[in-house]
């Protein structure tokens, strides 16, 4: 199936076999049990992770460090599919997010092939330079995208990474688009290399290497320090709130909850027996309405009111003075012989 058949609103996914040779370009950092050091990876158009998982699991080696997979994605049902596969996974609009700069190791950017609706200016462009501080020094740049949309990006990618390579995609893949594939390693200082960008605009021209099996990699992925990163949407998910309420904070207090909702089948036998001051309380609370207990083996149904009746206080030659008084009724209905108790306090 052609890539342009499954390109739904801007997104082109890489396809499984070009992953898997891209794959064979990486080599990931060493781990040798180290708890310390983690490779993060980030891809900021995951689509639904499938490309993003793929490489993923191709970098998880024995002795290597562990890989940690990082997500966004604008489309909502496209989201969920790849919070089935990524670690983590923010369901909204890249330009809308808080992402901490310099902490991933590897950026895998598959950016839509589209001129921007406002602005006068390539889509991809956009995606590369908004990404690019998201890389640690030395960070490995996965660039996929239309081969001749790479002259827009050429100056900018010879400015701010090094060991730049290109390849094209192989056949029948390539018919699509004509895609590219560009790694190189972020450079500690901006400078400009005229010789990088001619090779470049000569990738343009089509004078590109095609991508092929490797025997051995030629980038190692950068490990960067463990440990909970920024990675957040500046927006207010309300489904997202209500759910992390309930995972964390006040609700989660388990000597919240057991007071506020204790268990179905615990029971509390009072010391005394109650009196009819007792049984209004309870019933002004709620506590005896249609509510069944049970004693000495007989079965009762309890229904409880309480209404507000005006009752005379003081009477003078000059005025009457009335105060509200609280009128509590109880009936209980005896389930097992029918007959009903009627009890006011």
């Amino acid at each position: 199936m052609r890539l342009a058949a499954q390109a739904k609103g801007g997104f082109y996914p890489t396809p499984p076999r070009v992953t898997d040779l891209i794959a064979e370009l990486i080599q990931p950092p060493a781990g040798y049990a180290r708890d310390d050091e983690t490779l993060r990876v980030l891809d900021p158009c995951c689509g639904g992770g499938v490309a993003l998982e793929r490489l993923a699991d191709a970098l998880r080696k024995p002795h290597a460090a562990d890989v940690e997979t990082f997500g966004v994605e604008l489309h909502s049902e496209r989201a969920e599919e790849a919070k089935g596969r990524l670690d983590h996974v923010l369901g909204t609009d890249l330009f809308q997010t808080s992402i901490a700069n310099g902490a991933f190791g590897l950026l895998y950017l598959n950016p839509p092939y589209d001129w921007d609706s406002g602005e006068d200016k390539r889509v991809e462009h956009a995606f590369l330079t908004h990404c690019t501080r998201y890389l640690a020094e030395d960070g490995l740049l996965v660039l996929v995208v239309p081969r001749h949309r790479l002259a827009v990006s050429a100056r900018y990618l010879a400015s701010h990474f090094a060991r730049l390579e290109g390849w094209a995609f192989p056949d029948p893949e390539r018919e699509a688009y004509d895609q590219v594939v560009v790694l190189g390693t972020r450079k500690a200082d901006i400078f400009h290399e005229a010789h990088a960008e001619e090779r470049i605009q000569q990738w343009v021209a089509g004078d590109v290497a095609t991508l092929a099996p490797r025997r051995y990699p030629l980038y190692v992925a950068k490990a960067t320090p463990a440990g909970d990163v920024l990675f957040a949407r500046r927006s207010i998910d309300p489904v997202a709130a209500a759910s992390e309420a309930r995972d964390s904070g006040l609700w989660a207090s388990t000597a919240v909850t057991d007071l506020l909702w204790p268990a179905k089948d615990q029971r509390t036998r009072p010391l005394m027996p109650l009196r009819r001051g007792h049984l209004a309380m309870l019933v002004a609370a709620g506590f005896l309405d249609n509510l069944q207990l049970e004693a000495e083996g007989s079965r009762i149904l309890v229904k409880g009111r309480t209404s507000k009746e005006m009752v005379l206080a003081e009477r003078t030659p000059t005025k009457e003075t009335f105060r509200e008084r609280l009128s509590t009724t109880v009936v209980a209905l005896d389930l097992d012989s029918g007959q009903v108790t009627d009890i006011a306090a």
